[in-house]
């Protein structure tokens, strides 16, 4: 009898998660085949705000994060391979351009503008705001979501490059002085080594993970129940959600690359 409790239990929360999926891959279907109603000026300035608010606003603090990984990552390749400025640039390469860079600049957008949207969608339903759109005839959808899906997405394929330009950079410059070897040098041993292909994958992995982001995020603020204390939890949903799809979806690529 007690060892029924857990099965039950993991059926459910795979039950919930296979309708987070289904209603996320709607909700994206959606979103992809109405994208021509950003032409629309209300819902572009609906655009432009989530660009500005999610990637504009995180600039700062994605080039902290970004100094101080591309710094971290240096000091420790050095304390282990020694002063072999080649392999130092490769595994620069495999960590920072492959890993560490898409996948940092996604937890950043999720802890920054995930629980933001979920909460502020859901505050909308609490507050019947949904419910006036529709009485004026304005579908909530390409209204709200629309834009939210394109703008974040956007915004986190943008800081996903900068973010590797700031953590490469640094990294070289850090790099270049303990070795004590010219920056330029290791500038041009990086352009030598890095292959477009990395960049490639660099590209795919911030549009999906902005895909997964921002939907998930979107998904559960709609999902959200007309109460206050609905806010709170649909946050926490979507910040978790969105943490593990990214992390899926890292694992799910570096797996694909290994068939190659």
């Amino acid at each position: 009898m007690f060892a029924f409790w857990p099965k039950f239990f993991a059926w459910l929360k795979m039950t919930r998660m296979r309708q987070t999926v289904a209603g996320a891959s709607q909700l994206l279907w959606y979103a992809f085949t109405h994208l021509r109603v950003l032409r629309i000026a209300p819902v572009n300035a609906v655009f432009y705000r989530q660009i500005f608010f999610t990637g504009v606003e995180a600039l700062r603090i994605v080039a902290v994060f970004g100094l101080l990984s591309g710094a971290l990552v240096i000091t420790q390749i050095t304390s282990l391979v020694g002063g072999d400025s080649e392999l130092t640039v490769k595994i620069l390469i495999w960590t920072v351009v492959r890993e560490v860079g898409p996948l940092f600049a996604a937890i950043i957008i999720i802890a920054r503008s995930s629980a933001a949207i979920a909460s502020e969608l859901a505050l909308m339903k609490t507050r019947h705001e949904m419910t006036s759109l529709i009485r004026m005839g304005i579908p909530p959808q390409d209204y709200l979501l629309v834009p939210r899906i394109a703008g974040v997405t956007l915004a986190v394929l943008a800081l996903t490059i900068y973010f590797q330009v700031v953590a490469i950079g640094g990294g070289l410059a850090i790099s270049a002085m303990f070795q004590n070897v010219s920056y330029l040098d290791q500038v041009g041993r990086f352009l030598q080594t890095v292959k477009l292909s990395e960049f490639v994958v660099v590209g795919v992995k911030g549009c999906l993970f902005g895909l997964a982001i921002s939907t998930i995020s979107c998904y559960n603020g709609m999902q959200a129940q007309p109460s206050v204390t609905e806010v709170p939890k649909v946050a926490i949903k979507a910040v978790l959600q969105s943490l593990l799809f990214v992390f899926t979806l890292d694992a799910l690529i570096a797996y694909l690359g290994m068939l190659e």
